[in-house]
């Protein structure tokens, strides 16, 4: 019979290394996004600001995992901010395109 103790054992370390490790990536990626909409013209700062708004959205939706760290106000915080970095970035695309 397979010990089916170590294998939850292993599932659960592993998630969490992958999780640790994602965001790391995370953390790269909205650095970057800063710096690139200081640096950038206004679509590309619009690109990074929409970029830094999933990745924050999507770094807290992963604290709130009651796997790791199981912080009780991050996921509505995420699906909020989700929510309406998405709703603005269409708004200022549209405004943007049409010149009003």
């Amino acid at each position: 019979m397979i010990d089916l103790s170590f294998l939850n054992a292993f599932a659960d370390s592993a998630f969490f290394w992958s999780a640790l490790i994602f965001s790391v990536a995370c953390a790269f990626t909205g650095l970057a996004a800063v710096r690139l909409s200081l640096k950038g013209e206004a679509v590309t700062s619009l690109m990074a600001i929409s970029t830094f708004t999933t990745v924050a959205g999507v770094s807290l939706f992963l604290i709130s995992l009651p796997e790791l760290f199981n912080v009780g106000f991050a996921r509505d915080t995420a699906i909020a901010l989700l929510v309406v970095g998405s709703i603005g970035t269409i708004i200022f695309a549209r405004l943007f395109r049409t010149g009003k």
